[in-house]
């Protein structure tokens, strides 16, 4: 790699790294701690060769972000079971657990791409270790991956994030080519990607790890982090320089490593407290979502409830727009399918007058959906055919797909024909 091309990556490792945040946040909490990671690495004989690893511990107290390591470990662990493993398991002891996170010589996957750096965490009596096992030389990748198995043979949990898609299946091909047996094999896997994509989708623009860090977990990396899109090539120019120590480019992508475990523990204790405790109206949908799809009926109404509270308090915070100044602005911050929700499941449990409320805010926007069961309201339960009617009409107006105007026209000319018929 030419040094003309060398030097433009680095720009772009540093240029992407600001645009995440604006100058006002650039200081605040830098990981001073996780800067210690792939500082020095220690040589391990295993019965195929050196593996290469690189130790750092952290009190439980450290801070990553606005929490403590161990705030994960406070949450009760039938409430991890339920929020990270559904109904799979009764209790998730996250002393059990071993987060993992990969950087590869490629994004894609496939036969030649490989892990050149493994980095694990784990609790440990009063602290949190991460050993990061990095490839001086890609000949040493047997002795790297019989050091994972070991580490993995007792654990009950795997943690990721986007592990399920990616890092898992990339160890176990290359498992396989060692002829290996891999060692997640009937262990609880714990992607935490699509978990966040369920309590903040409605909130958050994208679910990437940088995003919640950014959004939702209060950390800062400092300058020295890189892209992911621009580790591989990194990896490649170090392997071309001769291999050895780790670079000053090595150094930051094992920095970018721990960095990525550590987030994960502070992301489990924020989604645990999005559940138990939400923070404004936006958490309190997306809680209640998340127990409805659990089967927590009660719970899942609970959370309803306290959402439709907190927007007639005007009490509405949303993370991309200011607060609004008036009720009336509220439908166009707050996505309009968590008031539908919200009306479904009400109406569902027999809360018909509470649904009806929403259903009427959700037409004064000119909601399909909710014009049309208001329309039902005013026919079968008032009997008021001219207010359905109305309704109706105004759903017809506002629908756009060929197949719902066209139910819709019918239950317009039905209600003509039971005016016309209440007339004679």
């Amino acid at each position: 790699m030419g040094l003309d091309l060398r030097e433009r990556l680095r720009r772009l490792g540093q240029y992407k790294s600001r645009i995440l945040l604006n100058p006002s946040q650039l200081a605040p909490r830098p990981n001073h701690a996780a800067s210690r990671a792939g500082s020095q690495l220690e040589p391990l004989s295993t019965p195929f060769g050196p593996a290469y690893v690189s130790r750092s511990a952290y009190p439980l107290a450290h801070r990553h972000g606005d929490r403590a390591l161990d705030a994960a470990l406070r949450h009760s662990p039938e409430l991890l079971a339920r929020l990270i493993a559904g109904r799979a398991i009764t209790e998730v002891n996250l002393r059990r657990a071993l987060f993992l996170d990969t950087e590869t010589t490629g994004l894609n996957g496939g036969v030649g791409t490989f892990a050149f750096l493994v980095g694990l965490g784990y609790f440990e009596d009063e602290r949190f270790v991460i050993e990061q096992f990095f490839l001086r030389d890609p000949v040493e990748e047997i002795a790297v991956l019989s050091e994972v198995s070991r580490r993995a043979y007792d654990r009950q949990h795997i943690v990721t994030f986007n592990g399920q898609a990616f890092d898992v299946p990339l160890l176990e091909s290359r498992f396989v080519l060692a002829r290996m047996a891999s060692p997640f094999a009937g262990k609880h896997h714990f992607d935490l990607l699509p978990l966040a994509r369920r309590v903040w989708r409605s909130s958050l623009d994208s679910c990437s790890l940088r995003a919640l860090e950014f959004h939702l977990l209060g950390v800062r990396r400092e300058q020295r982090d890189v892209p992911g899109a621009v580790i591989p090539f990194l990896y490649r120019e170090y392997l071309a320089a001769g291999g050895g120590e780790p670079s000053e480019d090595m150094q930051r992508v094992m920095y970018h490593n721990a960095n990525d475990i550590l987030s994960m523990v502070t992301l489990i204790a924020r989604l645990a407290d999005a559940l138990t405790q939400p923070q404004d109206v936006a958490e309190h949908f997306n809680a209640a979502r998340f127990y409805e799809r659990a089967g927590d009926y009660d719970a899942a109404e609970r959370s309803y409830r306290a959402a439709v509270k907190g927007l007639e308090a005007g009490s509405w915070r949303d993370l991309r727009s200011p607060i609004p100044s008036a009720q009336s602005s509220m439908l166009s911050v707050l996505p309009r399918h968590s008031l539908r929700r919200a009306a479904r499941f009400l109406k569902r449990r027999g809360h018909l007058e509470e649904a009806l409320a929403l259903w009427q805010r959700l037409a004064e926007a000119d909601d399909v959906e909710a014009l049309i069961e208001v329309a039902k309201h005013y026919e079968w339960r008032m009997g008021d055919l001219e207010r359905a009617l109305t309704y109706a009409q105004r759903a017809l107006g506002a629908s756009s797909q060929p197949a719902l105007r066209g139910a819709i026209a019918r239950r317009i000319a039905r209600l003509e024909r039971k005016a016309l018929r209440s007339e004679a």
